[in-house]
């Protein structure tokens, strides 16, 4: 549940963008849209991924509709019940429910999805001109494609990547507040897990430790993302290898719990056992300075292009050269995926602004030297800069 989500002021985000953009209405698909639009997180869309099990519209005055399976409804209308833009309506699935049970009913094995598009938007005003339709294009089924394409013609859907964008850089003081705690308790895991490794544990141990320490701070933690990489496999393990750790090892912990829907992503290295070797520290002695050079330059105004060009100056000036990166840094959110636009990185010139919360990051990966990052979330504020987390300028324990 989201209690205290300030829901009026993320749909104000969207219509703003809506009325930019010329839309009659936005169909929302994806988990994170759904859950954005409406503060109602589908467990299905998030852990099936079927596009169709839930779907919202929101229209241009703010009107809001949501369609969930009978068995999502009570969970939904739960997470929406203070919000009086949205209504939420629900299909029947091949549950048996006694609260929605109707005698004689016959239930089909499985729901058809294709259904959804259609019940979702009933919540469509009439409108005596064409109707200007967003669409998650990447979260729409091939039936569902044809079907908005018959009703409202391919002029007239439009894709809105770009809007959400928008929409979701600038946070609510309630996504501030989520992302603050989640970027604490991403810090107190990392530092309370590095503490504990100890040369002879696999990378299956580290990813446990991990996973066992981030659900222990908070009963809102719902989920944990682990990137982490330890010695020469500079790749992220989904099934986690029992590789031997050795004393020496540089360790990257990446990733942190995700808290009512909202990611942090921060990343911690250091050496095990100490006594890490010249060319290492070297190594992250190089990062350091450029992370060091973003970190005293970000504020508000100031073109995130300047900032990706400018810690790579440094870099070249110390003879770090050969670090080639798309971008040093991203916003922070909802979304199914933790890094999300916009980016530091070198063709964007757009600012900071009051209100965003973004990542800072200086990675670099390697078989043969191994796999380093620095990465702290920080939050742009009017007059200045809030740091949510502040990372080592060492490779020792801290």
């Amino acid at each position: 549940m989201a209690e205290f989500r300030d829901q009026k002021a993320i749909t104000a985000r969207i219509t703003e963008q809506m009325e930019k953009a010329g839309l009659d209405a936005v169909l929302f698909t994806s988990g994170d849209a759904v859950y954005y639009a409406t503060g109602f997180a589908a467990r299905d869309l998030y852990r099936g991924g079927q596009t169709g099990n839930s779907a919202a519209l929101v229209n241009k005055d703010g009107s809001t509709g949501l369609v969930v399976g009978e068995f999502a409804l009570h969970t939904a209308q739960e997470a929406a019940r203070d919000y009086d833009n949205v209504t939420v309506t629900s299909y029947p699935t091949w549950i048996y429910i006694e609260d929605y049970a109707v005698a004689g009913q016959e239930k089909e094995v499985q729901p058809d999805l294709n259904k959804t598009f259609k019940k979702v938007l009933e919540f469509l005003p009439e409108h005596s001109g064409p109707v200007r339709l967003g669409v998650q294009t990447s979260y729409l089924t091939p039936f569902a494609w044809e079907y908005l394409t018959d009703r409202f013609g391919r002029e007239n859907l439009v894709d809105v990547k770009d809007l959400l964008v928008e929409a979701r850089a600038i946070k609510t003081p309630w996504e501030i507040d989520v992302l603050r705690t989640a970027a604490h308790y991403s810090e107190l895991t990392m530092n309370t897990v590095a503490r504990q490794i100890v040369p002879g544990m696999t990378e299956a141990d580290v990813i446990n430790l991990f996973n066992k320490t981030a659900f222990s701070w908070d009963s809102d933690i719902m989920d944990v993302s682990n990137a982490h990489t330890i010695g020469a496999n500079f790749t992220p393990s989904y099934v986690a290898p029992h590789t031997r750790i050795n004393r020496g090892d540089i360790i990257r912990l990446d990733g942190g719990p995700h808290v009512k829907a909202y990611n942090s992503d921060l990343a911690r290295t250091f050496v095990v056992g100490g006594g890490a070797s010249k060319d290492k520290i070297e190594l992250y002695g190089h990062l350091w300075a450029g992370y060091e050079f973003a970190r005293e330059h970000i504020a508000p105004g100031v073109k995130m292009s300047d900032i990706f060009k400018g810690i790579h100056r440094v870099l070249e000036e110390r003879g770090f050269t050969g670090y080639v990166r798309g971008h040093q840094g991203h916003s922070l959110g909802c979304a199914l995926f933790g890094e999300e636009y916009p980016f530091i990185a070198p063709g964007n010139d757009r600012t900071f602004e009051p209100g965003m919360v973004m990542n800072l990051e200086m990675p670099y990966y390697s078989s043969r030297h191994q796999t380093y990052n620095i990465e702290d979330t920080f939050l742009i504020k009017e007059d200045g800069v809030e740091w949510f987390t502040s990372a080592s300028p060492s490779l020792d324990l801290y």
